[in-house]
């Protein structure tokens, strides 16, 4: 027989937990209590609260986390350029609760789990969406992270596709920032190919059965870690956002929909990937490349990028679908585009009239930034890629501008915090 939970009674809750000093312990491990914002609140281990009021025929569970060892900055010290793109438990994370119809003021959780109802909406009907975004040790010694702005506005879509509240961009600067700050240490020191990656989460934590009612519980919460590029391993010497990938034309699967939740960060849409680009992988290639659903026609994405090429008289072309999700860095590295004096085009892409017209593609995200796809595979045909010229040009000023090399016209970054002295 499976072992049972202890539990304890609401009527005998002072009788069987002490809760005698239990708050001022303080968190072996934990960051600094020092906030970016004056509300902000620790969440301390199990067995370290008061447990909450209880009436006379509830109960308590009390669950402990696995055992898991963070990270040091002594692990990272010689990896800082071969950190590939995994994840490493850090400090901690920040979480926001929605209930009542309003959010709480947060709180800073120094273990990467999560208490979680086992019917809850996210797990059971993919009610969720994420964003991603980077932070930066820049040259002037100040830590930076890129337009959270335009990743709050995204997220506040893909909520209202969901039917989740929306979480206000005030809110979403102010956790990304405090996850940042909590975390500094682990920024990629400035020169190094690498940069904090950010993961704030929205899905529905309360309980849900059948699509009404939705769940009266909501979670927001950012995670982060020290990161190169996605398309790179821990100990790459040459990456293949350089040496390049090949891709193939996904012909048995779909990625998302006409009119369904391809145009928003739905975690759902990513499970749609997963069959489709290990088979990919199994067969040698790089990742995978849909065309629209309706006629396997036009151009929409790769696996977890834009699509982005580069014609044979220099124009700057991307993909325009109503199934495709509108990369943040895309939207940048246009505006780079147009102040290099390119002409940029946002327009369907038939892929049978049109792809030969390109001498460069690459695919474009948050993570990946701009990675070389050097081939394109449909059935028994290949096409190549031998140049890389313009997009290398537009990742590289791209980059600089992240880490303060070149001047931030746009007004792109925003200050975090001085990076840490021993940095």
């Amino acid at each position: 027989r499976l072992p049972r939970v202890a539990s304890t009674h609401g009527r005998a809750l002072a009788n069987r937990i002490s809760l005698r000093a239990a708050a001022s312990r303080s968190l072996p491990g934990a960051a600094p209590a020092v906030s970016a914002t004056s509300n902000f609140a620790d969440v301390e281990l199990p067995g370290m609260n008061p447990p909450p009021s209880t009436k006379l025929d509830e109960e308590v569970y009390s669950f402990l986390t696995p055992s898991f060892r963070k990270t040091t900055v002594a692990d990272l010290s010689d990896k800082w350029d071969s950190l590939g793109f995994q994840i490493r438990p850090l400090n901690g994370y920040v979480r926001y609760t929605h209930s009542n119809g309003s959010w709480d003021v947060g709180q800073f959780v120094p273990a990467p789990y999560i208490l979680l109802h086992i019917n809850s909406g996210a797990l059971h009907y993919g009610v969720s969406c994420f964003e991603g975004l980077k932070a930066f040790a820049c040259k002037d010694g100040m830590v930076r992270m890129m337009n959270p702005a335009l990743n709050a506005a995204r997220m506040q879509k893909g909520a209202v596709k969901l039917r989740m509240p929306q979480v206000p961009t005030e809110m979403f600067v102010q956790g990304v920032k405090e996850a940042v700050l909590r975390n500094v240490e682990f920024v990629p020191p400035y020169g190094n190919r690498a940069s904090m990656y950010i993961r704030p989460l929205l899905f529905a934590s309360g309980p849900m059965l059948g699509l009404a009612p939705l769940a009266e519980e909501y979670t927001f919460f950012v995670t982060v870690l020290p990161a190169g590029t996605y398309f790179s391993k821990a100990g790459d010497a040459a990456p293949q956002v350089e040496t390049g990938i090949d891709a193939m034309v996904m012909e048995e699967h779909d990625r998302a929909a006409p009119c369904g939740t391809g145009a928003v960060k739905a975690a759902g849409n990513y499970a749609a990937d997963l069959e489709p680009v290990h088979q990919a992988k199994e067969q040698g290639y790089g990742t995978t490349l849909y065309l629209d659903a309706k006629e396997h026609r036009y151009v929409e994405e790769f696996s977890v990028c834009n699509f982005v090429g580069i014609t044979r008289d220099g124009r700057y072309v991307t993909p325009k679908s109503d199934a495709i999700l509108a990369s943040t860095t895309n939207r940048m590295l246009q505006q780079l585009a147009v102040d290099e004096g390119l002409i940029v085009e946002q327009r369907p892409i038939d892929f049978d009239k049109e792809i030969e017209d390109f001498v460069e593609v690459g695919m474009v995200g948050t993570a990946a930034v701009v990675v070389r796809v050097k081939s394109i595979t449909r059935g028994s045909r290949i096409y190549n890629f031998d140049s890389f010229s313009t997009l290398s040009g537009l990742r590289e000023k791209f980059t600089a501008i992240q880490c303060g090399e070149h001047p931030d016209v746009h007004n792109w970054m925003v200050d975090v915090c001085p990076m840490p002295a021993s940095k």
